[in-house]
């Protein structure tokens, strides 16, 4: 027959390797919390194409002696984020030429585009090559030489009084 003490002892060893086996599950768990933590707090990276950490660098005012450019966005419409408006003038006169490209390819600071005619089915290439400190842009339309600008630090208005805003 069973003792009370044998009783007390083997519920006592029992107990303890069931604390025991709780203390391994705490572990288990505790670990399992801190790794599903680290997970959630990685931030998810998004796919951006090549061209978008270049697009901000070529936006705004560009000139030379001669003319001056200014590249914006052709809209956005949360797909068609790298299409652009290039719009050249001369320091004198109202004539101004208007192109629309959209980003095809980027190698490095040699962005490569797509000129296109929005009445027809025209298209072309541009070719639009940044200095290392993104303070020059060299320009190359089909036909025509490569043309530098630097960085404008004026408003199209003060280098040409006649320049109005395209819509």
């Amino acid at each position: 027959m069973l003792s009370f003490k044998k009783i007390s002892v083997g519920l006592l060893f029992i107990g303890s390797l069931a604390a025991c086996d709780n203390e391994q599950d705490m572990k288990n768990e505790k670990v399992d919390v801190e790794q599903k933590t680290e997970v959630q707090d990685s931030t998810p990276k998004e796919d951006v194409p090549s061209y978008e950490a270049s697009k901000y660098q070529i936006y705004g005012g560009w000139m030379n002696d001669e003319s001056y450019i200014l590249i914006k966005s052709d809209g956005y419409d949360g797909k068609n984020r790298s299409k652009y408006i290039v719009e050249k003038f001369t320091k004198t006169g109202k004539d101004k030429t208007i192109k629309h490209f959209q980003l095809a390819k980027s190698t490095g600071s040699k962005l490569t585009g797509i000129l296109f005619n929005k009445k027809s089915n025209k298209t072309s290439f541009l070719t639009l090559e940044l200095n290392k400190d993104h303070t020059e842009i060299t320009v190359t339309l089909p036909n025509e030489k490569p043309d530098t600008y630097k960085k404008a630090d004026i408003e199209p208005e003060e280098f040409n009084s006649e320049y109005t805003w395209e819509d």
